[in-house]
């Protein structure tokens, strides 16, 4: 189930940009040294429903901003702020292949934009080099076949990589390299008349499921 945002408050955007967030989106990262090591959030959480996902959500928005400190009244607001974190805000898509669920925020003027997952009951930010490698392993990736992997890593990029900003009229498709590397591509045409009539987005994927560092979505 997708809840799509309708108006964030200006007051959280200003706090969470100052608390390390992404422009104009929520974001959940560097929660400790420890956390921001392992490139996660874990806890032992029952995400079974999405009111326990939003739960988790503040949680760990809580974490961040205690972690970034600069003084109790800046520490207060920040506080306030991730506690105003409403169903509104955040979109949450269950993959039903695993115990995977797909996040995303309000970005203005954009919709929901993908901005993490949690994987079992661990948070991995969008950017996190663990995040594909974990979601595909959830998914079946270390016993399946080279033909399954094609089918595993499009269905990530579908889902999750592009989830909640699909590309108008989309395909996918997945090839194999010899590397063992899987290459999926996402393209879409445009109407006759628009000034660029194509959209091509790229996502490699190694022989462990790591996400190429280069790849921007």
């Amino acid at each position: 189930m997708i809840y799509k945002f309708q108006k964030l408050l200006p007051l959280v955007l200003a706090l969470m940009v100052t608390a390390g967030f992404t422009s104009n989106c929520v974001s959940a990262q560097n929660v400790s040294d420890k956390d921001r090591t392992k490139g996660k959030f874990a806890s032992n959480a029952d995400l079974s429903t999405d009111e326990a996902v939003l739960a988790e959500l503040r949680k760990i928005i809580d974490a961040q901003n205690a972690a970034n400190e600069t003084g109790d009244e800046k520490l207060d607001l920040k506080k306030k702020a991730a506690g105003r974190l409403e169903f509104k805000d955040v979109c949450i898509e269950r993959l039903k292949e695993a115990e995977i669920i797909v996040i995303g925020f309000f970005r203005t003027d954009e919709g929901c934009h993908f901005e993490g997952a949690f994987v079992g009951s661990s948070y991995f930010e969008r950017n996190d080099r663990n995040l594909s490698k974990t979601a595909l392993a959830a998914l079946g990736w270390e016993k399946a076949a080279k033909k399954e992997r094609e089918k595993l890593a499009a269905r990530w990029v579908e889902k999750a990589l592009l989830g909640f900003s699909p590309l108008p009229e989309q395909s996918l498709s997945a090839f194999s390299n010899a590397d063992g590397t899987i290459k999926v591509t996402a393209s879409s045409k445009r109407p006759p008349g628009v000034t660029s009539r194509s959209i091509t987005k790229v996502f490699v994927f190694d022989k462990d499921g790591n996400l190429a560092p280069q790849n921007n979505y």
